[in-house]
């Protein structure tokens, strides 16, 4: 490990690893990992469907009938504000022969829902308000026969779901993410673009992608010119010690004296409320267990969905949030930076497919990490004992 650390430091470079360098001798799970449709479908179970999924924004459900949908693996969740100005999700099924209820991936005015099958009606609170030719059954009622709720809970303006009724509140899970970020009103942020890919790849290829910059040099040259893969510094891993977290991260910092993730390194536009001198030189990364990659930027807040599809298939939405004020200005025009963000997504994407590719070889059966992969290490550790894989 101190050769290691010696070499970088000729180079100039900052170590971004771990200090125990636990990594270094570690190999790399086998293809199976991101083929095996078991362990697929047990990941969808243990942690898709009971973990805290971001699954919106507040302002997607800006008034009574708003509403989207959302796809895991084959299961479909379906979030409405209510006639009460309540937020709630559901899974998007009938109680009565499980008809999918709304295929619409997001609209307004759903004041009620009602089954295309046979006309079972429920409020957008979720309440079965109309069921016909079901007065003679026996012990049935329509109070106790409503859509299946899931728990709904929010931070920073986002709407984050849980299909485990026993888990852990929200603030209780990330709480100790969220006190990094509470400074920032994350809630008046507005969405001003968003790109959606279909990526013909495992889903923990894209967590491990975005937990490491090693890739960044020959993969991503405008981004690696504004914030040098050897930039960064981790603060958080999903395994510290004898404890783990569902969320690991850090920052990295801007090279000369840029000022954000555009096509120049520079931007006009202010930076967003409760930025300190220090976070205008930064930009911080945290991958958030499941699905969730937040990037705060000094000027704008960007995030990645991922959501798993097939063992080796996902989708991801990109969203890039700016501050209503800024948005408002006549000259605010977003492109500078999504426009980057679009190409070197483009990028991560085209490299892990080609991983996705490679690992079906019968040769390949894992590798090695290198010192600029720890938390790629400290991720695929994490997955694999809460699957109880050696």
């Amino acid at each position: 490990m101190a050769s290691v650390l010696k070499a970088m430091e000729r180079h100039g470079e900052k170590y971004v690893g771990r200090e125990d360098g636990e990594h270094l001798s570690a190999r790399t799970p086998p293809g199976s990992f991101y083929t095996d449709e078991p362990i697929f479908r047990r990941e969808l179970e243990e942690f898709f469907c009971r973990g805290w999924l971001n699954l919106g924004r507040e302002e997607d459900l800006a008034n009574p009938g708003d509403f989207f949908t959302r796809e895991i693996g084959g299961e479909s969740i379906l979030a409405v504000r209510g006639t009460d100005g309540q937020a709630r999700a559901f899974y998007n099924v009938c109680r009565h022969r499980g008809t999918r209820l709304v295929d619409l991936e997001e609209g307004t005015k759903l004041r009620s829902i009602v089954c295309p099958y046979h006309g079972w009606t429920y409020s957008a609170e979720g309440r079965l308000v109309g069921a016909p030719h079901t007065d003679g059954l026996i012990e049935f009622s329509k109070e106790d026969s409503g859509l299946y709720e899931i728990r709904l809970e929010s931070w920073g303006g986002f709407l984050w779901a849980n299909m485990d009724a026993g888990a852990l509140s929200l603030r209780d899970e990330f709480g100790r993410l969220f006190a990094k970020f509470d400074r920032f009103p994350l809630d008046r942020l507005r969405r001003a673009a968003r790109h959606t890919y279909e990526v013909n790849a495992n889903w923990k290829i894209l967590v491990e992608n975005y937990q490491e910059c090693y890739h960044c040099a020959p993969v991503h040259p405008d981004l690696n010119r504004i914030t040098p893969y050897f930039s960064g510094k981790v603060h958080d891993y999903f395994i510290d010690g004898a404890s783990r977290s569902p969320f690991s991260g850090g920052y990295m910092e801007f090279a000369k004296d840029y000022t954000s993730m555009t096509w120049s390194g520079y931007t006009k536009r202010p930076l967003l409320q409760g930025m300190t001198e220090e976070d205008r030189r930064r930009v911080y990364y945290y991958a958030v267990f499941p699905n969730l990659f937040f990037s705060l930027h000094p000027d704008f807040l960007m995030i990645h969905r991922t959501w798993p599809v097939t063992p080796t298939h996902s989708r991801v939405e990109c969203d890039f949030f700016f501050d209503p004020a800024t948005m408002a200005r006549p000259d605010f025009d977003p492109s500078d930076a999504v426009g980057l963000w679009d190409v070197i997504n483009r990028q991560d994407w085209a490299v892990c497919e080609r991983s996705q590719k490679g690992m079906r070889s019968r040769v390949w059966r894992g590798g090695r990490y290198t010192d600029q992969e720890p938390q790629v290490y400290d991720f695929d550790r994490y997955v694999r004992e809460r699957l109880g894989l050696s």
